[in-house]
């Protein structure tokens, strides 16, 4: 594993942050606990913990205890419906009870996603600000992909930035990078790995010749075949490496649920691009129609 500063703050964080939140099953606090030992045990001390799942925070709780607080980023997320809103009441409360769950004694990074932001009050603006001063969380955050993201980047109000990125990126998603590390914001990657590019592409038809080559058929995934050939690599851990080598990003989040799947991962900030990938993605970014790409 490999770390780098978030940011101004300086801290090490390594390469490769763990988002921990519900994915439609209920898992017991044991089940947590192993999935972020699994994670730490690869060299992973940055964990994002969604706010409101007692069970999640308290599986987190049990891992971190065995850790120097000192030694781990501990960021906590708030998550909005759209519709109630972000008022101080519900700032308070989420920092509060995320404290007194996870024992962190004060978090380094809390995150307002979408549409959390998308409904903050005045008072609740205030009340971040205060929550800042008072040393509970040491850095405000913005997580997303829409308009709103980029209205929060341009406010000045925010700390740091987690947006999407990945090696189909466009133009807006660069820019809001570019326009959040000029400001000086703390920016983490998450997203690196598009589903139609990592699923294994159509194979062949059973009915082979000889000399046929065995494998998946580069044309049913386009100008990026080339992720399902690359020696010794798989697509996604070649999507992650690309991530990776965007200087702007202090990290690369990654959501995973199994232990196996964050130890494979957890290799790839080690490695280097094979020699002329980098040109092939350009290339293929260049030949991939500009509505096929993400915004």
């Amino acid at each position: 594993m490999r770390y780098r500063p978030f940011g101004i703050s300086g801290k090490a964080v390594s390469a490769l942050s763990l988002l921990l939140r519900d994915h439609g099953r209920a898992q017991p606090p044991g089940a947590w606990r192993v999935l972020t030992v699994s994670a730490m045990e690869c060299g992973v001390n940055a964990f994002e913990v969604e706010a409101g799942i007692e069970t999640l925070a308290a599986g987190f709780r049990q891992a971190a205890e065995s850790v120097e607080r000192r030694l781990l980023f501990i960021a906590w997320r708030i998550c909005g419906d759209g519709r109630s809103p972000t008022d101080a009441r519900a700032i308070e409360d989420a920092v509060r009870n995320g404290l007194t769950q996870t024992g962190a004694g004060y978090f380094d990074l809390l995150t307002l996603d979408e549409p959390a932001y998308a409904t903050l009050t005045a008072e609740g603006a205030r009340m971040l600000e205060d929550v800042r001063s008072a040393g509970l969380a040491l850095q405000i955050g913005i997580s997303g992909a829409g308009a709103l993201v980029d209205q929060a980047v341009a406010s000045g109000a925010f700390d740091a930035l987690s947006s999407p990125f990945n090696l189909t990126s466009g133009w807006n998603i660069r820019r809001r990078i570019r326009d959040a590390a000029q400001l000086n914001m703390s920016i983490t990657g998450f997203d690196a790995f598009p589903p139609e590019l990592c699923r294994p592409p159509a194979q062949a038809p059973a009915k082979a010749f000889l000399f046929r080559r065995s494998g998946p058929n580069a044309a049913s995934v386009g100008a990026y075949g080339f992720l399902h050939e690359t020696r010794n690599w798989e697509a996604d851990e070649l999507c992650l490496a690309y991530a990776l080598t965007e200087p702007a990003l202090a990290c690369i989040q990654i959501e995973a649920h199994r232990p196996e799947v964050i130890e494979r991962l957890a290799g790839v900030p080690d490695r280097e691009l094979p020699t002329g990938l980098a040109a092939q993605i350009e290339m293929a970014r260049i030949d991939t129609p500009p509505e096929a790409r993400q915004a």
